[in-house]
């Protein structure tokens, strides 16, 4: 291979991407990709000569341009075609024949003299015949044949089996070798590998592509064999064909095999196959590629793990590599073998033998006979199979499966690039010892997922081709990214500074120069040392570096040094040590701000290009100073080599000092880490005295002698004089430090130290008046000084003299003005000049002449003063005294005055217990002290928050308990209870509903808000927002308030909602389990939209059309208001986009100056102008307005008859808009039920789960599934025989059980008794059951006979109509698959579908509950079923009755508690009773409740008014013939009623009870008899006379019944309410998130491998099949039968809803659309929109479990075995009785048979009989 191998990968994506190598390209270009209009490719070629590619897709070629741009296409299919037809194809011949697609399955270059000259394509249809194309325009064909021969069928018809080819030339002549896949239609003949001529020969008169007169590989049943091709290719003049097939000669489990013919062997005598074994089990080829490793050709083969014997690989794959030199021996070996051994080795072993069913051996032919003839003769023989196996150790292994190989070399170095199934393509290093590292992955198309990726392999699903770069060594842009990518492409190339590949590099082949990944000197140069590492950044100096080896240099090349961003210097190179000069300091960055340092990036570099880089640090000494406060300590105790000039105080790097004195660094560390100044040599000081104004200082210093380290620098630790300073005075300090001896002056002190403290101050500040400063501490020396302008100052500057004394105290101000006659409250006084202690003012402070008691604790020198108000008798008025000592008096200027208030009444007088009520107080002079403080004798701490002289409000607290308590109001001491009033707490109000639960982000909506308790006690209520946005609530009254929901910006999220009560907080959520919702605001458009302001033209008798949209989220129809002019607009209906409203009949006036009406519209605080109207007086248009605009569109199909009268018109728009608000209405109304619905379903939801739902034991259901409508089925008998006969009949019945076990015999026992007429069909079901139970505890052994039976059912549907299999229950093993399904599911239906199943049972029965159900026609008003529907209006209540029932029906002696029910006034009295026992026994099975037929009903009133109540008694009302059944309304029970359920007596047991409630139909012989006829809520019509005053209402009935379609939205209404339910089951069944029951799947598997079995590929019958299988035979039984499964009652109302559910279901596991028209039925049209929703669910699930591994084999069986039990004697008995019938002719069918007869089956049988009843046989 050359040293540059391609480096770029062609690819296309989808199902899986073909891989091709391409010519190098620009490598930092991204990956190249075209999709082709979604076609499936499958094919890619390479013309390498031009670049071209060529792309062979499903009925198309494409012809690329080397950058992927399209040249040409053309079109290959679909055409009218069968695999099971000859071409040409003739439709009155093949009348199968219909329009297939053709998958591309060859795609070669044919080339002559090396030059190509035409494209050779092969597809699936016509047999797989061949055609040319023009390589310049693919759509031009330059060959093909119309009426083709048989010998030109090259290519498989069947898209899933494998074709490869191979273009050689022989002898100057052109021939392709093929090799052909297995398939099952088609002609039969066709070899696996075949050669063909590609150019007709005259003188053979062979056309094209034919192979007569050519070689081919002879196969005696190639079925057998089932070869896979993988790859073909030629070699040194041989032809290679990878393969995987059946190893029919050894353990029959599939293997890789790799042949080799001759290249120019025209009659494959040398044809020869050698197995391959890659260790670990992998043993099905999936690709190949013949490429070089070492310079030696090799076959690298990606292996599959096979799924047990089967040829499905599974995602287990591996990479083997083979040698061909090795592969050649091994195949050279078994040649030799065969011609001269007859393929045994030296031990007699046979090692190679004659394949394929030929009728050859191997020969002992002359040891050099394979020297002579190497490609064979007539003599030799052929075709040799080697029984040894070439064995290799897996390179590479793998999950998922890996699909795609191909090679490239790089210098010697073999690199393999494998893709997987999921569309990644990874990259391995092949390493010279044969293992194999990945060193990348990419993802090829991250959103393709479950992908296969083949090269240039058959059957392929592609839609995307992709051109990626192999290597990309440039996007690694450093020595270290490249190497530590370990991409065999790539290594460094030193002196470029760049990732190239060898090549690429200029010098890559001298030393050093090009660093490989993989070598072992593997390492980028760096630089190991640098001296010095660090440097000051004021001094220039050089910097060497050391780095490992010498760089590889000429003698006129050196190095340059760079240091960050400067330019470039020339370095010195002296081998590896090379020496730079460091950058002038100007030239350096500075240091970041806060550090000492900087780090700068010092380069080597070769021209431009950087070798290797460090960083060198630059310290700068003057940083250090000046980042520390200790300058000295921080300097000489830092990291760098920085030193301390005492007298210059600088921090440097010198070692000298300008002025002497220097401190040199210690790097020790002990001595680095004393930062601060401490007292070491105590007794060695000396005192300088200076004065502070002129810098002086007394000093006591320590004495050093080594200047070294912090401990030398000078300190000052400590203040011996006294740290009281006044500014702007000399004053003397003492200090002490040490190192002070080297100052001889000191002019400045800086003291640094945080232990030296002294405090300056200012007598002048604070002080404003005499006391003040007179108050001032002694030690300070601050005196008043009484000059022209008096102030506090220090005494020495004081002139004039001192004061002795201080003036008249001065009131400003006090607070409050008022207080009570009993005191307690607190005056303040402020002023000046008010003490100058407290001892000053003690005594002397009054307020209106009576004494206040001043507080120590508030007293504030001279300005304040807080006193306490003492008691007075009478109301008085008069000022506030202060008397300071013996000084004069101070006296206010505002009049204190004594106050008496009272309290009159408050409002609210309740509140909640909560607390929060706003309470106003009302009374007199309550402004009394001004701060008041409120609290009942239970609640404290009440605070005022709004006092006026009249009232005060204050809010009230949290109470414990509910009850009424005074209030008082305390000023100071002063206590006034208002003994009149007393509040009331009440209990916190409940909000039961809040409606509506939307609103639109721009208008204010009312809500209203039921509440279960009084909302009156809360004086206040608002509605809030987590935005704090409020709006007050109004009418508020004890069951309800309106809230209007506030005005919140569009777009807002809102988090939170609430109503606010007083204290009582209530969210939202918590009232309807359900958030308040903000929708975008309605828009309403104008009325003439074309011409804004221009009035429409409106007809009276008609309705005004609103277009507009998002009208109905957050609005109903009755908060709508339209008014035109001064006249309302009656809205009529309201949808999302329309508004309809009807106007007054005259035209209303205007409401401003204009002639015209406008309709304006009003949605909450929204309001619409839509323009003006004007009414159109002429006469009315034949077609109603409102049909105009469509206004019933979707409501009803409504025939409009034109009448001459206007008012007949008029109600007939009427009608139309009525029935659209029914339409409306009916959403609305399952929104209502589906709520009601799920609150009583909440209750169930907590029974559920566990024991709440009833299911049956296994032994009952089974049962109940195996003798479906049976009583007494033989589960629950037991073997009724005489003690003498017992033990001898259940020993022939224990032999009976053991021939059963013998399949030969049980498959001749079934085919027999389904041979004879007079075996019904519910016989075959009812022995199917038996078998069922007999074979219980063998369910394998069951199930393997099933399938047996399954596979003769299967043969007798395919030769005549195979959709039809499985449809009915017409023999045994269709029955029997009925109940294998029952059994294997039955944990699926306890553990996933039992919940959701019975839920839904729940729902029904609640829904048909609530509404009328007559009894004896068994129509509901509440049903699914059209057929079961009562049409008619029944006039009925809903009540709620306060049920009891004796305990003797629970044994306990007492009566139980009251228990509410609801029932209907219209319901009989059996109704009533089973509606009381449902609510009583509510989750109980119904299998342990009492019988409503054995309890009386008995209605109570009072002590002695009792009253029992029946269907029929002497009260039933008799009209003619009919009589009618008793119910609620005929005994007029009230509402609220109590009744009881008593034990029926005896005599009462005799009375005819003719209805009970149940599965069937209510029997009415006796009543019959009599000659009367019953009814209950409607009554047939056979009367012949209709009274005259009753005709009226008959034709209003008659009309009703015109149009009985407005009744079926009690359907939809039914639908819409149950929707969740139904959804909730078919997901449940149908559920993708779970595996499938393995039942399923490994059924689901057995009718695919039938179907491929019997060559039936058409998808619908398989659907087919499935669905009769499982939803049909299985689901549909358990849906519309849920009593199989749950002890539950299910009657004919709740039966005929589960009917429409379950025929719902059937049709959506069907194949045919779903199509629905004005004659479908009503059930159909019901669920016509979620049908098709269903059918998805559908046809995922089933395509789910074909595309997964198929089912384990043995992990089915060990289900099977769990499942296993319940053998029975009776079962065997009642088998036995047909055996008994049919006796002579199973003796002669089991004596017919060969197989029966070595078995003695008959003589058996007969020993049976003879045990079982004594029968008389020929033994």
């Amino acid at each position: 291979m050359p040293a540059a191998a391609p480096l770029l990968l062609l690819l296309a994506i989808l199902w899986w991407p073909l891989v091709l190598p391409l010519a190098p390209g620009h490598l930092q270009s991204p990956p190249t990709f075209i999709t082709l209009n979604g076609s499936r490719l499958n094919h890619l070629l390479l013309d390498t000569h031009s670049g071209h590619v060529y792309v062979g897709a499903v009925n198309v070629l494409y012809h690329l341009s080397p950058d992927l741009q399209l040249l040409s296409w053309g079109k290959t299919g679909p055409k009218l075609d069968s695999p099971d037809c000859l071409p040409p194809i003739d439709p009155t011949d093949c009348t199968q024949a219909e329009t297939t697609d053709n998958t591309n399955k060859l795609l070669l270059l044919e080339e002559v003299k090396e030059k190509p000259v035409s494209l050779i394509v092969c597809g699936t249809v016509l047999q797989g015949i061949c055609e040319k194309r023009s390589l310049e325009n693919v759509s031009q064909v330059l060959y093909k044949t119309d009426n083709p021969v048989d010998t030109q069928y090259v290519a498989a018809n069947d898209p899933r089996v494998s074709t490869v080819g191979v273009v050689v030339e022989q002898k100057d002549v052109m021939l392709m070798l093929v090799g052909r896949g297995y398939t099952s239609k088609g002609p039969g003949g066709i070899p696996p590998i075949t050669m063909r001529r590609l150019t007709p020969v005259a003188r053979h008169s062979a056309p094209a592509f034919s192979h007569e007169e050519l070689g081919k590989l002879v196969v005696g049943s190639y079925s057998e064999y089932n070869n896979h091709f993988v790859k073909a290719f030629p070699h040194n003049h041989y032809v290679y064909f990878v393969f995987s097939r059946r190893d029919v000669w050894g353990k029959r489990e599939y293997r890789t095999y790799v042949s080799r013919l001759c290249a120019g062997d025209p009659n494959f005598y040398s044809y020869v196959e050698v197995p391959l074994f890659c260790g670990g089990g992998y043993n099905l080829a999936q690709a190949a590629v013949l490429g070089y490793h070492r310079d030696q050709p090799t076959l690298f083969v990606a292996m599959a793990m096979g799924q047990a014997s089967t040829p499905t690989p599974t995602d287990r794959s591996a990479l083997c590599v083979y040698k061909v030199e090795e592969l050649d021996k091994a195949l050279h070996g078994a040649q030799l073998l065969c011609y001269t051994q007859e393929g045994k080795d030296a031990n007699n072993m046979e090692k190679a033998y004659i394949e394929y069913e030929v009728s050859s051996n191997c020969l002992k032919l002359p040891q050099d006979s394979l020297i002579k003839y190497p490609c064979g003769g007539e003599h030799t023989p052929s075709p040799i199979a080697s029984a040894i196996a070439l064995e290799a150790t897996p390179t590479f292994t793998w999950n998922p499966l890996i699909t795609a190989v191909t090679t490239a070399t790089e210098v010697g170095h073999t690199i393999v690039l494998l893709g997987d199934k999921n569309g990644r393509l990874h990259k391995v290093f092949l390493h010279a010892n044969g293992t194999g590292t990945k060193y990348d992955t990419v993802e090829v198309d991250a959103e393709i997922s479950n992908v296969r990726m083949v090269l240039r392999a058959s059957d392929l699903c592609v839609f995307q081709v992709t051109k990626l770069h192999i290597a990309q060594c440039e996007k690694h842009l450093d020595c270290h990214s490249c190497l530590s990518n370990r991409d065999p492409y790539c290594g460094w190339c030193l002196l470029e500074g760049r990732c190239t590949r060898k090549m690429d590099c200029t010098r890559h082949a001298q030393p050093h120069h090009w660093i490989w990944s993989y070598s072992r000197e593997r390492q980028c140069v760096s630089i190991e040392s640098l001296q010095p590492s660090i440097l000051s950044r004021e001094e220039q100096t050089q910097v060497q570096t050391l780095i490992p080896d010498h760089l590889p240099l000429s003698a006129d090349e050196s190095l340059s040094c760079a240091f960050g961003s400067l330019a470039a210097q020339p370095a010195v190179v002296m081998e590896n040590r090379i020496t730079c000069q460091s950058p002038a300091p100007e030239q350096l960055p500075p240091s970041p701000p806060g550090n000492d340092h900087v780090s700068v990036r010092m380069a080597l570099k070769f021209g431009d290009v950087i070798i290797s880089h460090t960083n060198i640090t630059f310290y700068d000494c003057k940083a250090v100073g000046r980042l520390n406060a200790t300058s000295c300590m921080a300097c000489v105790s830092s990291m760098w080599p920085c030193h301390w000039c005492v007298k210059d105080e600088l921090c440097t790097h010198d070692k000298s000092c300008p002025r002497q004195h220097i401190i040199y660094n210690s790097r020790v560390s002990t001595v680095s880490e004393v930062t601060t100044c401490h007292n070491m040599y105590s007794d060695l000081f000396f005192f300088l005295k200076v004065k502070i104004n002129d810098y002086y200082y007394t000093w006591r210093s320590s004495e050093q002698s080594m200047p070294r380290g912090p401990d030398s620098c000078p300190c000052v630790w400590a203040l011996q004089s006294f740290p009281l300073v006044p500014v702007g005075f000399d004053t003397e300090l003492s200090l002490q430090g040490k190192n002070l001896d080297i100052f001889e002056v000191m002019l400045i002190c800086r003291l640094s130290s945080h232990l030296i403290h002294l405090q300056l101050y200012d007598c002048s500040v604070g002080q404003s008046d005499c006391s003040q400063c007179r108050a001032v501490a002694a030690n300070y020396g601050c005196v008043w000084c009484a000059d022209e302008t008096p102030g506090c100052v220090y005494n020495q500057s004081c002139t004039s003299g001192t004061t002795d004394t201080c003036p008249a105290p001065v009131v400003t101000e006090v607070e409050p003005l008022t207080g009570p006659l009993e005191g307690g409250i607190l005056l303040t006084i402020q002023g000046s000049n008010l003490g100058q202690s407290f001892q000053d003012i003690q005594a002397g402070v009054t307020v209106a002449g009576v004494t206040c008691t001043p507080l120590p604790e508030a007293y504030r020198i001279s300005t304040s003063i807080v006193c306490e108000l003492q008691a007075c008798a009478n109301v008085i008025a008069g000022p506030v005294v202060v008397t300071v000592g013996g000084s004069e008096k101070g006296e206010s200027q505002q009049t204190f005055s004594y106050q008496n208030p009272q309290l009159s009444r408050i409002v609210p007088e309740k509140g909640p217990l909560a607390g929060g009520t706003m309470l106003t107080v009302h009374g007199s002079q309550l402004l009394t002290g001004q701060r008041t403080e409120q609290r009942s004798d239970q609640i404290t701490g009440l605070q005022a928050f709004l006092v006026s002289d009249t009232w005060l409000i204050c809010r009230t607290s949290h109470s414990n308990q509910t009850g009424r308590v005074p209030v008082k109001v305390v000023f100071g001491k002063a206590e006034r209870i208002l003994e009149s009033v007393l509040f009331s707490y009440m209990e916190d109000p409940v909000i039961t509903d809040a409606t509506p639960m939307e609103s639109f982000y721009g208008y204010v909506r009312s809500s209203l808000i039921p509440e279960r308790k009084c909302s009156r006690r809360c004086s206040s209520a608002v509605v809030s927002f987590c935005l704090q946005i409020q709006e007050l609530c109004t009418n508020v009254t004890s069951e309800r308030m309106i809230c209007k929901s506030p005005l919140v910006e569009p777009k807002s999220r809102i988090v939170r909602v609430w109503f606010e009560m007083d204290n009582v907080h209530i969210d939202f959520p918590s009232i309807k389990n359900k958030t308040f919702t903000y929708h975008p605001n309605p828009d309403l458009f104008q009325l003439n939209s074309e011409s804004r302001g221009t009035p429409i033209r409106f007809k009276p008798g008609g309705v005004l059309a609103v277009e507009g949209k998002g009208l109905t989220l957050a609005m109903r129809k009755e908060e709508v208001v339209a008014r035109l002019g001064d006249k309302e607009c009656d809205v009529k209906t309201l949808d999302n986009t329309h508004l309809y409203c009807e106007p007054p009949e005259e035209q209303p006036l205007a409401l401003d100056d204009s002639d015209l009406p406008t309709l304006k519209v009003l949605m909450g605080s929204l309001a619409f102008d839509l323009g003006p109207v004007e009414y159109d007086n002429d006469s009315h248009s034949s077609v109603p307005l409102a049909a105009q605009i469509g206004l019933a569109a979707g409501a009803a199909v409504v025939v409009l008859i034109v009448r001459k009268s206007k008012q007949a018109l008029r109600d007939y728009k009427k009608v139309l808009v009525q029935l659209e608000t029914l339409e409306i209405n009916v959403g609305d109304q399952c929104r209502k039920e589906f709520t009601d619905l799920m609150t009583e379903m909440m209750d169930l939801s907590s029974d559920v789960g566990g024991p709440g739902i009833p299911f049956l034991d296994y032994r009952t259901y089974a049962e109940r599934v195996f003798f479906p409508g049976q009583k007494g089925a033989p589960l629950s008998q037991n073997l009724d025989l005489p003690d003498s006969r017992r033990q001898t009949v259940e020993q022939g019945l224990g032999q009976l059980n053991n021939l059963l076990n013998n399949r030969l015999f049980l498959i001749r026992f079934i085919h027999t008794l389904e041979a004879q007429q007079s075996f019904s069909q519910r016989d075959r079901g009812y022995v199917a059951s038996l078998l069922t139970m007999a074979l219980h505890d063998k369910l394998e052994y069951f199930t393997d006979v099933m399938k047996t039976l399954l596979g003769d059912l299967m043969e007798q549907y395919v030769a005549k109509n195979p959709k039809l299999m499985l449809r009915r229950t017409e023999t045994v093993v269709e029955k029997m698959l009925t109940n294998w399904m029952s059994i294997c599911l039955y944990s699926f239906l306890k553990e996933v579908a039992g919940e959701p199943l019975y839920k839904l049972y729940r729902a029904i029965k609640y829904q048909v509950d609530k509404g009328p159900v007559d009894v004896v026609t068994g129509k509901a008003k509440r049903t699914l079923n059209d057929s079961h529907l009562l049409r008619e209006d029944i006039d009925y209540c809903s009540f709620l009755f306060l049920s009891q029932t004796l305990t003797v029906l629970v044994k306990s002696g007492v009566e139980v508690q009251p228990c509410p029910v609801k029932v209907l006034d219209s319901d009989t009295i059996t109704q009533v009773k089973d509606k009381i026992l449902d609510q009583i026994y509510k989750g109980a099975p119904y299998s342990q409740r009492p019988a409503a037929d054995s309890l009386d009903l008995e209605w109570r009133s009072g002590q002695a008014g009792h009253l029992t109540l029946s269907d029929d008694d002497v009260t039933a009302i008799v009209q003619g013939r009919w009589k009618r059944i008793n119910t609620l309304q005929h005994y007029k029970v009230p509402d609220g009623a109590t009744v009881a359920l008593i034990p029926r007596s005896q005599s009462s047991l005799g009375v005819n009870q003719f209805y009970q409630t149940g599965e069937k139909t209510p029997m009415l012989e006796g009543e019959e008899e009599e000659g009367l006829r019953l009814w209950h809520l409607v009554k047939p019509s056979e009367d012949p006379e209709i009274p005259k005053h009753r005709k009226s209402s008959m034709r209003e009935r008659e009309r009703a019944k015109a149009i009985p379609e407005i009744y079926l939205t009690r359907l939809l209404s039914m639908k819409g309410t149950l929707q969740k339910f139904v959804d909730d089951v078919f997901v449940a069944i149908l559920s993708r998130k779970r595996p499938p029951p393995i039942a399923v799947r490994f059924f689901f598997d057995f009718l695919d491998d039938m179907a491929e079995k019997h060559g039936i590929d058409d998808p619908e019958t398989v659907h087919i099949w499935k669905t009769n299988s499982l939803p049909l035979r299985f689901w549909v039984n358990i849906l519309k039968n849920p009593q199989f499964v749950f002890d539950v009652q299910v009657t004919d109302s709740v039966d005929a809803v589960l009917s429409v559910i379950a025929q719902t279901f059937i049709d959506s596991c069907t194949t045919s659309e779903h199509k629905v028209g004005r004659d479908s039925p009503v059930n159909k049209l019901l669920y016509a929109r979620e049908i098709p929703r269903y059918k998805q669910l559908v046809e995922r699930y089933y395509s789910d479990i074909h595309n997964a591994v198929s089912g384990c084999y043995q992990e089915m069986n060990s289900t099977l075995t769990e499942l296993s039990g319940m053998n029975s004697l009776v079962a065997l008995h009642e088998l036995y009785k047909y055996i008994n019938k049919y006796y002579d002719q199973i003796i002669m069918s089991l004596e017919e048979d060969a197989a029966g007869q070595k078995m003695q089956l008959a003589y058996r049988l007969q020993q049976v009989a003879a045990l079982v009843e004594n029968k008389v046989t020929d033994l």
